[in-house]
């Protein structure tokens, strides 16, 4: 049986992170780097966890799904994505606004990158006073008013802005349009 695992954080810096993640979530950040993402769970090819923790320590998430199979992530999950973990599981620390940003689902994906689409679930663990994200459009909008409005850089007034505080959850589908802002 497994019991809980922990995996060391792989820090990526970002050019609007900060040191929130220090400061509030006690992380170990490299000194004098901007640190926007903790990652704490990820199979991303050059970017696997490793296990921190017990007899399994130094032991990678490929690893342990390889060994336990369907005991670690349920049997449909491993019949599903074998070796594939699904997810990525991070921290963000936005000092500064994100860019504006639209994923693929998983057919797009797969045609232009041979990998799947990617979805997101936000939690906001801490959020700066009058911290906010976009996700989705305020209106309907015609492939001509965005284009006009990616062109003259004002698409984020046509985008549906949400005031953050802690606690808050988003679910945003693959071909939403999203950001984070600041905080």
């Amino acid at each position: 049986m497994l019991y809980p695992l922990k995996f060391n954080p792989l820090f990526e810096e970002r050019i609007w992170g900060g040191d929130q993640l220090r400061r509030k979530m006690d992380k170990k950040l490299p000194e004098g780097k901007l640190i926007g993402e903790s990652w704490e769970l990820s199979a991303v090819p050059g970017n696997v966890s490793v296990v921190a923790n017990g007899k399994l320590a130094g032991n990678s998430l490929e690893e342990l799904i390889e060994v336990y199979m369907g005991e670690l992530v349920g049997d449909k999950i491993y019949n599903k994505f074998g070796l594939l973990f699904p997810l990525l599981i991070k921290l963000i620390d936005a000092q500064d606004a994100l860019s504006i940003q639209v994923h693929p689902n998983d057919k797009l994906a797969l045609e232009r990158h041979n990998s799947y689409g990617k979805t997101e679930m936000w939690y906001v663990v801490a959020a700066d006073k009058g911290a906010h994200l976009r996700s989705g459009f305020s209106k309907q909008v015609t492939p001509a008013e965005y284009a006009a409005s990616v062109a003259d850089n004002t698409i984020t007034d046509i985008l549906a802005d949400y005031q953050i505080h802690p606690g808050d959850v988003f679910f945003l589908p693959a071909g939403r349009i999203h950001s984070i802002g600041a905080g």
